[in-house]
């Protein structure tokens, strides 16, 4: 290089980095590694923190949050066969729009001891309810053979709803076997073989026409879920209604398999009225209607303060025929805790219950004035010792921020308007997410007995807004309406 005249120099020099230069990075670096731990952990402890991630890992709900409020069945209306039959209607010619509405008719009750056992009958049961739970093709009996469901005879577009409060665990489209179904995992619900416990059961509605819910859908009781259809291995149009219980192997759940019915030379219908395997069915799933009709008063039976049935009080009755929303059976609760004020000259409050033959997706529209145009006011006691709490608000979700209203209340159900109670009052979203401002009270929030919050969801699930600490309380659903 000299050779040829030229030199070589460093345009500048590279100083080793200092001791405390490498300390300020890998502190700087510490520092946000904490801050970034400290972030998620602060995340997962939080409200909703274990449910957003197990839900991120695992896929599915957390049950823990999904309340159970009481059951219904999974169709509210069938048409009158008889009645039908006469201008010349049938199932298997017409649809449900088609039946003149003056001839719908509620479902009526199934009574497994009656059912299909006085030969051709035209009763109303035996016409809506073609095969019992474990029945046969041959009979139709309950307990007949191994039909593990129940199949409700209707026309195809039938409005179909869920049971009870649940997430939908599987949509399935297909055109073999069940046909277009839907399975439907209900947590917390009262275990039909332990009494004082809960389970979870998986409801089954199969041979579907339309299904309007997605795998993963959080769905309240008596959402519409599904048309009805003939879909699958049918001779007609039906509704085949299953309830699985938790431990069943597989859901739906079918008592044999192809295997077994080959080793016994039976055809699928004869295995079926050989009763092939009846008592694994009864093992692993349950007799559906006679489970809902058991539960179909939950909320009202449930509450410990109910000196009267609901029968004695015109604003809570319900029957075979009543088929009681989620927003119904909570208002349904609180009716019963002032059943026995009625007879008090003292109270004058009004209880507010919507229509039993609207569905939710219904009352969520109609709800949509302001809560202080909705509910009224509790009528004025002179009791300062406050007994429970009533949460009142609009019952649809929105986008923008929305007040709720706290009210406390004496055993009566008279509005206390000076309270006094020690501790304070935390308000949670018992289940959805929310935002609530304030989060926290006490009895000098309360002005004149009703204390005012205000809710921001965030999302589009249904929210119940709850109160823990000084009072456990939990309000009628905030429902999202598309």
């Amino acid at each position: 290089m000299k050779r040829l005249g030229f030199r070589v120099r460093a345009i500048y020099r590279l100083k080793a980095p200092r001791a405390l230069s490498i300390a300020k990075q890998r502190i700087s670096f510490l520092i946000a590694s904490l801050s970034l731990l400290a972030f998620v952990a602060g995340n997962m402890v939080g409200q909703h923190g274990w449910y957003a991630f197990w839900k991120t890992v695992m896929g599915k709900e957390a049950d823990d949050q999904l309340p159970f409020v009481g059951m219904v069945v999974p169709v509210s209306q069938v048409p009158d066969y008889a009645a039908w039959s006469w201008y010349g209607g049938s199932s298997a010619d017409h649809t449900f729009r088609q039946v003149p509405t003056n001839l719908l008719v509620s479902l009526p009750t199934y009574d497994p001891s009656s059912l299909h056992t006085s030969g051709k009958s035209s009763s109303q049961m035996d016409l809506a309810y073609s095969i019992g739970y474990m029945g046969s093709y041959a009979s139709g009996q309950d307990h007949s053979g191994s039909h593990p469901g129940v199949d409700i005879r209707m026309p195809v577009g039938t409005p179909i709803q869920a049971i009870a409060n649940g997430i939908v665990e599987t949509v399935s489209m297909i055109s073999t076997g069940y046909g277009h179904h839907v399975v439907i995992r209900h947590p917390n619900v009262p275990d039909p073989d332990h009494a004082g416990q809960t389970t979870t059961i998986y409801s089954i509605y199969a041979h579907l026409d339309s299904v309007l819910v997605t795998q993963g859908e959080v769905v309240h009781m008596g959402q519409q879920i599904a048309t009805s259809g003939m879909t699958g291995l049918t001779s007609g149009p039906h509704l085949h209604f299953q309830i699985d219980k938790a431990d069943a192997p597989f859901h739906p759940y079918w008592p044999f398999n192809t295997s077994e019915m080959n080793a016994a030379r039976l055809s699928f219908n004869a295995a079926i009225d050989s009763g092939l395997n009846q008592s694994l069915g009864d093992q692993y799933t349950v007799s559906p209607l006679l489970l809902v009709q058991k539960l179909q008063n939950y909320a009202i039976a449930s509450t410990p303060r109910a000196t009267t049935t609901a029968s004695s009080s015109p604003a809570v009755v319900s029957t075979a025929s009543t088929r009681m929303t989620l927003a119904e059976s909570i208002a349904a609760k609180r009716a019963l805790r002032l059943a026995q004020a009625q007879s008090s000259p003292k109270t004058t409050r009004t209880i507010v219950t919507t229509a039993t033959s609207t569905p939710v997706a219904a009352v969520s529209t109609v709800q949509t004035a302001q809560v202080d145009s909705v509910v009224p006011v509790p009528s004025a006691g002179t009791n300062t010792d406050v007994d429970h709490l009533q949460i009142d608000h609009s019952g649809v979700l929105s986008r923008t921020w929305q007040k709720i209203r706290i009210s406390t209340l004496d055993r009566n159900g008279n509005l206390v308007q000076s309270p006094s109670f020690t501790g304070r009052l935390y308000l949670i979203s018992d289940f959805g997410q929310a935002e609530i401002r304030p989060s926290e009270l006490s009895s000098l929030d309360f002005v004149n007995g009703v204390a005012t919050v205000n809710v921001l969801s965030r999302g589009t699930k249904t929210i119940f807004i709850g109160t823990r600490g000084a009072f456990t309380t939990t309000s009628a659903p905030m429902v999202y309406t598309r």
